[in-house]
């Protein structure tokens, strides 16, 4: 992967060519002066950062020199202490990123066999680890200023290596997607947008703020302690609360590692302490990370309208894998009409980029045909056939009014319809789904949010299935109704071609088209048990990864070609 674009190559399609010569310095790093904090991700053109949200942090770090620090007056009054933010200038002079994450270590380094059991896992396995810091180079200096804006430990840059492997695509068999595995009640709950054109869950700056602001409120739900909030990222809220008040009513200790709670989440802390254990000494282990910069990667350039994602990367001269991966949430090859409108790009080429869609013209922008209107169309039924929205025709045939008569000629985007990347999940378009109702026999460790996560269900709605309340204890071998989703025949939008509007047709076809599904392999998983969880053949998964052994790798991602009649998430 290239670590950073350095100059502005010229892009000849599309007429844009002569844009590149337009001269523009590249954005720069704002001052610094005694130490206080300041964004230095960069806006193109420059405007206040988005997500400065101060969380009222807690967490006492440990006494490493250069983490953050006691306040021995507030100690002394009995308040509760609140650290000391290290001196961001000295961290900016460093030049290797994993150095400025040593310094912001702020969770306590507990002695614990299970997290020495997650270092041993994961200290196997150096070529996992330097896939997963490769993809995160792109995306982790930002996360890394973002949690220093918010005094939040630095340690959480390391969680969506536990969510995801970095990796922006991810999308769970619980329908949680991006590099912090957000589902969609989740992602509604903290105004992340999910639509036909793009899935916010995997925007970087959308799915980061919205991930610290629901772990801020997790830090303040659990009284300043950074393990439990964790624990409830992975769980739920609910599960870790019942934990802490059963404790309670016991007399038993409510710090994390007493509490009962789902064995995934028991494992996900300790993975969490182990990463951060394994960076803060790799040498120690017998690893060795490649640098990343300490720098920022990318710059967020407003581009007002919507535009072509082939012709940004036109004009950055950059390949379209690496604008989709600064880019990922976008579903479609074009912006969403309807905003925001920006594009993260190289850091680089950030100044250029921005003046040179000033000078685009909407064909520039985005490749257009031209379509004769019929008989019975207005802009509603043309907006709908063609996957776009009326104040989109109305922008780009100035001269519509109102409505439209036949033989008007309008200017409509072509070639935008189309996913952004093979085999790319988009939530709206999974099979549509009905559901049968089946009985499902509550485990040692099961909690309504774990049950509800497992099965695809809603907390809320399997509440409500079973008249029960967040705060009901369950008991192995309880028998609870769950809801399992199941395909249905859907609405198949259909490709536009020129002077035509074709609109969606329902399929009624037996033979639907496979569904390619990336499952990013997890600790324990075998050929087996993953052949069992898609209903596949173990023959198909060898066959469709060309594997020649039986064993698996976590992090390694299989490919599998799924029909929409088998009901699995990904």
């Amino acid at each position: 992967m290239a670590r950073r674009i350095t100059a502005l190559r010229a892009g000849a399609t599309l007429g844009v060519m002569t844009l590149l010569l337009i001269a523009g310095g590249c954005a720069q790093t704002p001052p610094r002066g005694d130490g206080s904090y300041t964004h230095d991700w960069p806006m193109v053109p420059s405007q206040p950062a988005n997500s400065t949200h101060q969380a009222d942090s807690k967490a006492i770090g440990r006494s490493n020199p250069g983490s953050y620090a006691m306040d021995a007056d507030n100690s002394a009054e009995g308040l509760v202490s609140l650290p000391v933010p290290p001196d961001y200038t000295r961290m900016a002079e460093l030049g290797n990123l994993f150095d400025r994450i040593r310094l912001g270590y702020a969770l306590p380094d507990v002695e614990n066999p299970i997290i020495d059991q997650q270092v041993r896992y994961f200290s196997a396995m150096p070529d996992y680890l330097d896939r997963t810091f490769e993809r995160a180079d792109r995306y982790l200096y930002y996360v890394v200023r973002e949690l220093e804006a918010r005094n939040m430990p630095l340690e959480l840059s390391m969680l969506p290596i536990v969510e995801s492997s970095y990796n922006p695509y991810a999308y769970s068999r619980a329908r949680a997607a991006g590099l912090w595995q957000f589902i969609a009640p989740t992602a509604s709950r903290y105004q992340v947008r999910v639509n036909w054109w793009q899935d916010g869950r995997r925007d970087v700056v959308d799915s980061t703020r919205a991930a610290l602001d629901y772990l801020s409120e997790l830090h303040l739900m659990f009284d300043g302690d950074w393990l439990k909030a964790i624990a409830a990222y992975n769980c739920g809220e609910l599960a870790v609360q019942r934990a802490v008040d059963k404790n309670k009513a016991l007399g038993l200790p409510t710090d994390f590692w007493h509490l009962k709670l789902p064995a995934e989440t028991k494992a996900y802390v300790p993975k969490l302490l182990a990463l951060a254990r394994i960076v803060d000494k790799p040498d120690r282990f017998g690893l060795e990370f490649t640098s990343i910069d300490n720098k920022p990667y990318f710059a967020q350039v407003e581009v007002g309208t919507p535009i072509d994602l082939r012709v940004a990367a036109s004009i950055l001269g950059i390949s379209e894998p690496e604008l989709h991966a600064l880019n990922p949430a976008f579903n479609r090859w074009a912006t969403d009409p309807d905003g925001p409108h920006h594009l993260l790009v190289p850091y680089a080429s950030a100044a250029e980029f921005a003046q040179a869609v000033t000078e685009l013209t909407p064909e520039m922008r985005m490749p257009l045909l031209h379509y004769t209107t019929h008989a019975g169309d207005h802009l509603e039924s043309i907006a709908r056939a063609h996957h776009i929205t009326v104040p989109t025709i109305r922008a780009l045939n100035s001269v519509i009014t109102s409505d439209v008569h036949p033989g008007d000629d309008l200017i409509l985007p072509t070639s935008t319809i189309a996913p952004l990347r093979a085999g790319l999940i988009i939530e709206g378009e999974l099979p549509a789904r009905s559901h049968h109702k089946h009985s499902y026999v509550v485990r040692h460790g099961d909690t309504l949010a774990s049950i509800a996560k497992r099965q695809g269900m809603t907390l809320k709605d399997l509440e409500h299935l079973n008249g029960l309340s967040g705060k009901t204890h369950l008991t192995a071998g309880h028998h609870l109704t769950v809801e399992r989703p199941t395909t249905a025949s859907t609405a198949t939008p259909q490709r536009t071609a020129k002077n035509t509007t074709v609109r969606p047709q329902t399929t009624t076809t037996t033979t639907p088209t496979p569904r390619v599904v990336h499952y990013a392999v997890h600790h324990g998983d075998t050929l087996r048990s993953v052949a069992k969880r898609f209903k596949v053949s173990i023959t198909e998964l060898k066959t469709w990864n060309k594997l020649h052994r039986s064993s698996l790798q976590a992090g390694q991602t299989l490919l599998l070609y799924m029909g929409p009649e088998r009901d699995v998430g990904g």
